[in-house]
């Protein structure tokens, strides 16, 4: 079996005043478009990394911090928005020199891979997108069912007093307040210390990306409109408004949401499980959207 090169190490791409970490792993003799791996919300780039090793084996792989997560340090006083993210991950290709490539986000970074797809789409050659967090796809069903509609006005309930709690550095309630439906109460005790005290350091996080994500008109609707393959994917265990989302992205294109196995225990990570079977998903998908695009040209 092949061995992935190891990733170089943190490296640094700037926007502005924001400073942006990332790793570079993998290699460039393949051929292959390089990868962008974005992390979910309260998690950071060692959350994919074993996705990271099994694509970095024959292609380039980035993965960035979000402001806020990981070594990106939050910018003071700034009200963040999906562009603002979906900017970052621009000057990270620029860093790299890279001009497209296929990106796969998970939750927050599903949101942030749309939102380059609809802004900037000769930067994209795909997306993989795992449980995107873009509830605003249900607002706009003028078919919304009235179980549906509870489900969305629940979460974004929860998200908004999140945030406020957030922005007013009340930890504990912040988490309390945003996990407590997602993983259930008592959550802390069945974490590690360890991830404990990563999700600790990236909640203040919550502020800006739940007030930008409920902020965020979301991508066009169908989604085979921005013009690039795309593979949507959810946990079997995904929460419900996760799989009303799937479902209604869903509309238009050939394929349903692929399913993986969700993690055993209250974590937003994919799992080992769903990890590997994510990795062999995406794997084959990204090598047939390559064969196609070399054997077009």
């Amino acid at each position: 079996m092949a061995v992935p090169p190891r990733p170089t190490g943190t490296r640094f791409a700037t926007r502005g005043v924001a400073r942006l970490a990332y790793d570079r792993a993998g290699t460039s003799a393949g051929g292959r478009s390089p990868v962008l791996l974005l992390h979910a919300l309260l998690a950071d780039r060692g959350a994919l990394a074993v996705l990271r090793d099994a694509l970095a084996v024959d292609r380039p792989v980035l993965s960035p911090d979000f402001r806020g997560h990981g070594a990106s340090a939050a910018v003071a006083g700034r009200r963040l928005t999906v562009a603002d993210l979906a900017a970052d991950v621009v000057a990270v290709l620029d860093a790299e020199g890279v001009g497209a490539a296929h990106l796969v986000g998970h939750g927050l970074g599903g949101a942030v891979a749309l939102a380059l797809a609809a802004g900037d789409p000769a930067r994209i050659r795909s997306l993989v997108l795992v449980e995107p967090a873009v509830g605003s796809v249900l607002d706009r069903d003028p078919n919304l069912a009235p179980e549906t509609f509870a489900v969305r006005q629940a979460g974004r309930a929860a998200a908004r007093a999140a945030a406020e709690a957030a922005d007013k550095e009340l930890t504990d309630r912040a988490l309390d307040l945003w996990l407590d439906p997602r993983w259930g109460r008592g959550w802390r005790d069945r974490l590690s210390r360890p991830r404990l005290g990563a999700i600790r350091r990236h909640a203040a996080a919550l502020a800006g990306c739940l007030t930008a994500l409920d902020a965020f008109a979301g991508p066009p609707h169908p989604l085979a409109a921005l013009g690039v393959p795309v593979l949507l994917v959810r946990g079997d265990a995904a929460a419900a408004e996760d799989r009303l989302i799937g479902d209604r992205l869903a509309d238009g294109l050939p394929d349903a949401p692929a399913v993986i196995p969700s993690p055993v225990g209250p974590d937003p990570g994919l799992g080992e499980d769903g990890a590997a079977a994510l990795a062999v998903l995406v794997a084959a998908f990204l090598d047939r959207i390559d064969a196609a695009r070399v054997g077009g040209a």
